[in-house]
């Protein structure tokens, strides 16, 4: 049930933030280090890969049609895969403090996307909550590396991963109002003793989570109530987010990395840095579109080219 296959695309140095788009029948995904985007069409094997000239974080369908790509210091609108970037001012974020890292949407079309200290040691990042028009509110901070967004299958319970130092919050949400309350503590790593830390996630038609576990070598499967319910072990020790895809969402697709591994390491894990396929024997959820289309005050002069200094 749990065999995996690897995508025929190239490794990636960071591989990171999978999404399926159900229009697009296709899995997008992005290499931080190396400063690509990803495609992927299960239907006929088709990867497309597109340089940028500046380090991507996350991807996220549109309602409208195209993506919103999110970099480390800015975001962008793609008509298309192939599209021109159209840079989206951010002016509430001081990146030079934080920046961004990962991203998804509630039911509503309504954008959350976490910060991390520009160096990951201090807890400078905060939670934002991005609306169709592009008003940002921060709603957490004290984040050191801000991860994984997942919603539970009623849209109640948003869960969020602070990597460092290794924790998933879950908070009751309110879908109406697009907010969140009564956070508690879901899984902590200090007190699991597993060898990994929590990095992105995602959630089944059941309301399993499953996290990837980055320096843990393993997908698990935690039950609404913070069991253990399963674990996938991988050839490589640094997954890094999961995402479910493909014809009835029934394969959870797997990003990993090779950074920080030494050359011993690579040799030994010659699949670091791959796009897994596997079979876990469960279904996910249809992932949600970004219902934003463009900002009701255009980039100011000097601001469009902001993607471009991001790192």
């Amino acid at each position: 049930m749990n065999a995996f296959t690897t995508v025929d695309a190239p490794a990636c140095v960071l591989g990171e933030g999978p999404m399926w788009s159900d229009r697009d029948e296709a899995l997008y995904w992005v290499d931080i280090v190396a400063k690509r985007i990803f495609r992927f069409r299960p239907s006929d094997g088709d990867v497309a890969i597109r340089e940028l000239p500046f380090a991507p974080s996350a991807i996220v369908p549109r309602k409208a049609g195209g993506l919103l790509l999110i970099t480390k210091k800015g975001m962008a609108i793609l008509e298309s895969f192939e599209g021109a970037l159209e840079s989206i001012a951010v002016p509430m974020i001081d990146f030079t403090r934080e920046v961004f890292n990962d991203a998804a949407c509630d039911q509503a079309g309504r954008l959350w996307i976490g910060t991390r200290d520009i160096n990951a040691k201090e807890a400078k990042g905060r939670l934002y909550r991005i609306d169709a028009n592009f008003d940002v509110t921060a709603h957490a901070d004290g984040l050191v590396i801000s991860n994984g967004i997942a919603f539970s299958p009623d849209g109640r319970t948003m869960y969020h991963v602070d990597s460092r130092p290794g924790r998933v919050d879950a908070y009751d949400y309110d879908p109406d109002r697009g907010t969140i309350g009564g956070k508690r503590f879901f899984l902590d790593y200090a007190q699991l003793g597993t060898a990994g830390r929590p990095d992105g996630c995602t959630v089944d038609a059941e309301g399993g989570l499953w996290v990837a576990e980055v320096e843990g070598a393993r997908l698990a499967r935690y039950t609404p109530d913070g069991r253990l319910d399963r674990e996938v072990i991988l050839p490589v020790s640094k997954p890094t987010s999961v995402m479910f895809g493909g014809p009835g969402h029934r394969t959870l697709f797997a990003t990993s990395m090779q950074f920080g591994l030494s050359q011993a390491e690579l040799e030994e894990q010659h699949l670091a840095g791959c796009l897994f396929a596997l079979d876990v024997g469960v279904a996910g959820l249809p992932e949600p579109l970004f219902a934003g289309t463009r900002p009701a005050v255009p980039a100011a002069a000097g601001v469009s080219d902001a993607p471009r200094a991001a790192s």
